[in-house]
């Protein structure tokens, strides 16, 4: 496949793209769609082939954005880049500030596993058995796993009621912690994905690039793999 064949769908609700930058590419010969709402690239996978599914960040703030299920399906089909124009770490400081995701000894969760919004899903760099036997002890279906793929599978089909990732995300949490993701749209899979495994390139985070050499670069990689 030459690169430049690639069919590329660009969600934006911000319209925060450089137009130079898609003239760039579209000179280029890539195939490039853009919309601003999830529901729309949904409409469009259902229509068209594409390689790649870029998606701002920022977008997942908008209001007709869910952001779990509609990833889940692009990533069936497309290799997902997820494009911040900041730091992870900012991204994870706004995700504490807001209560998206919530820092909770273990402790602590384990007297209060029941009552999350279910499906639930709980992140740390260590399951300690004291979690699992509390989580067992209220009669709770749960599963264990190491990447995003497999979590976002349970959460979107909900037949456990809890998802327990190990992951160490810097910034989150202690070791004795576990970091609960109440709200899961592009911030914070974007945050997950910077952690934990790909299998293979199905979805990453990346700096929002400002070239269009930058993203030239990022659609051969993902060609390539």
């Amino acid at each position: 496949m030459r690169y430049a064949a690639l069919s590329i769908l660009i969600i934006d609700a911000l319209r925060s793209m450089d137009q130079a930058v898609l003239r760039t590419l579209f000179l280029s010969g890539y195939r490039i769609t853009t919309t601003e709402t999830a529901s729309e690239a949904l409409e469009l996978i259902h229509q068209h082939e594409f390689d790649c599914i870029l998606i701002d960040v920022a977008t997942s703030d908008s209001g007709d954005y869910g952001g779990l299920a509609e990833i889940r399906q692009f990533v069936r089909t497309s290799a997902v880049a997820l494009l911040t124009a900041v730091p992870v770490e900012s991204l994870i400081r706004e995700a504490l500030a807001e209560g998206s995701i919530e820092r909770l000894a273990v402790p602590v969760l384990s007297t209060r596993i029941e009552h999350l919004s279910q499906p639930a899903l709980l992140v740390g760099a260590r399951l300690r058995p004291d979690l699992i036997q509390a989580i067992r002890s209220k009669g709770l279906l749960f599963s264990c796993g190491t990447t995003l793929q497999f979590a976002m599978n349970l959460l979107v089909d909900g037949w456990c009621q809890i998802v327990l990732l190990t992951a160490d995300i810097a910034g989150i949490t202690e070791p004795d912690e576990l970091a609960i993701f109440h709200q899961i749209k592009a911030k914070q899979l974007a945050i997950l994905a910077t952690t934990l495994p790909r299998t293979p390139f199905a979805i990453i985070c990346i700096r929002k690039p400002r070239k269009a050499g930058d993203y030239i670069a990022l659609f051969e990689q993902i060609s390539e793999n």
